[in-house]
């Protein structure tokens, strides 16, 4: 069933109530219960049922569950580090025995760094990023809007930018599945042709370097150094007394290990080829090993006793339930809008005014607002990309600009969309508000965003 302009009223209710009121939890579920009420053709009580079945069917998908252990489990394991001193110790190891960071501007370039060297996943990339460096960041007074931009424009995007992972496999089979001969090579080619993607991940340290900030974001910065200064003049500023620091390596060792075991599972689980690997599964057994890794090393130490170290693992996993029911409710509402066909109805409405040489800035925006709309990067290129191809191999538009163009569309939504996984976990990563990233991180990627669609015009006339 076709449900036309009707398809994208639940995204448009879900974020702009997002924007608007900050409280993210309403939002997705009224945006879930809208949706429902449409498939239902408007009967409100099989529309609250729907909202059931939509959770149903997020946790009756194993990759899902996946993906919420995984990232519980990481608030575990990071809490247990910090209890035990490991936090501390890393942060006196970076800015007081090596020196490696003196500054706010050197914190938030080694945040940015962390998550280019952690390409294979993106969550992976801004859990581990946004975690570790959290506590040196906070440090430095730089607010969880700042962090949360900060880990999130290099999770995806450097995923695509560096597609050793599954990424490059998925971007590879879109291409075979669109009709291209050559995949590989022209997904190799596409890849500095995705101008969004490519000044993403480049502005950040030039923002960092500069000190550049505008709009929410700038107020975000001034409202944290405003707040320390309040909290060093009342007294209330100074360390708690149970906090611990020990060695750095209490935190080096298990992050070193997460990462190693999830390369080896993503090797075993791709069957000898890291670019068909699982990449959350990989993941999770990686925070398995950390976890395990923490625990001989906090008992051997005789840091904490087993108790104190279980319950803090413990208090770890249950406080990120929050953010696995958001990342529940924005799970089903992109099953929902997938189901509503959201991503096909903006496709075939733009698919009127192509031409040419206009082609890849047209294809960029249809990703763009699908993207956006649906908050799944993969699904809009798996939409958008067999669409325009067909007109590409007529009109003889470069096929390496046009899936760049793609690219870029969807990697805009994955970053900005409040029902994005990715958004969610950047977030979770950084302690920072869903509706406080987008709305300080907005001006940026769409600034971003109007530079590519100038570039992609240019570009089309002359390739």
């Amino acid at each position: 069933m076709e449900y036309g302009i009707l398809s994208i009223v639940p995204t448009i209710v879900a974020v702009g109530l997002a924007l608007t009121t900050k409280n993210v939890y309403v939002s997705l579920l009224l945006g879930l219960f809208i949706g429902n009420v449409i498939i239902f053709d408007g009967n409100i009580l099989s529309g609250v049922d729907g909202i059931i079945k939509s959770v149903e069917t997020v946790f009756a998908d194993g990759s899902n569950l996946t993906t919420m252990l995984a990232i519980s489990l990481m608030g575990g394991m990071i809490l247990l580090i910090q209890k035990a001193g490991g936090v501390n110790g890393f942060i006196d190891f970076l800015t007081v025995r090596t020196s490696l960071i003196k500054s706010k501007k050197s914190a938030n370039f080694i945040t940015w760094l962390i998550g280019i060297i952690v390409f294979v996943s993106a969550n992976m990339s801004s859990l581990i990023a946004g975690s570790i460096m959290k506590p040196v960041n906070d440090k430095y007074l730089t607010s969880p809007e700042k962090q949360a931009f900060i880990v999130h424009t290099v999770s995806a995007p450097v995923c695509a930018l560096i597609p050793l992972s599954s990424w490059g496999a998925y971007m590879i089979s879109v291409l075979e599945n669109s009709g291209v001969e050559g995949a590989a090579g022209v997904m190799i080619k596409s890849i500095p042709l995705s101008f969004y993607v490519v000044i993403a991940v480049a502005i950040v340290p030039i923002l960092i370097l500069t000190g550049f900030d505008f709009g929410p974001m700038k107020k975000a910065e001034l409202r944290v150094i405003e707040e320390d200064r309040l909290a060093k003049a009342s007294g209330i500023y100074e360390k708690g007394e149970d906090e611990k620091t020990t060695t750095c390596l209490l935190l080096i060792l298990p992050v070193a290990a997460m990462i190693a075991v999830t390369i080896i599972g993503m090797y075993i689980t791709g069957g000898g080829n890291i670019l068909n690997g699982a990449g959350m599964r990989s993941f999770l057994w990686g925070v398995l090993s950390g976890i395990a890794i923490a625990f001989v090393m906090i008992l051997g130490k005789k840091v904490m006793t087993f108790k104190e170290a279980s319950s803090a693992l413990y208090e770890g996993w249950v406080g990120m339930l929050p953010i696995i029911i958001i990342l529940t409710f924005a799970l089903g509402l992109g099953d929902l809008v997938s189901t509503l066909g959201t991503g096909e109805y903006l496709a075939n409405a733009f698919s009127g005014i192509l031409s040419p040489a206009l082609l890849p800035v047209i294809a960029f925006i249809i990703a763009l607002i699908i993207s956006f709309s649906t908050g799944s990067s993969w699904g809009t290129m798996a939409v958008v990309l067999p669409l325009v191809m067909p007109m590409a191999f007529t009109m003889g538009t470069s096929i390496p600009l046009l899936a760049g163009a793609v690219w870029s569309g969807g990697l805009f939504g994955d970053q900005s969309s409040p029902i994005s996984d990715t958004t969610v976990v950047a977030c979770s990563a950084t302690k920072c508000g869903i509706a406080e990233h987008i709305r300080s991180q907005l001006p940026y990627t769409l600034s971003v965003a109007l530079i590519s669609a100038g570039m992609y015009i240019v570009v089309g006339f002359i390739m």
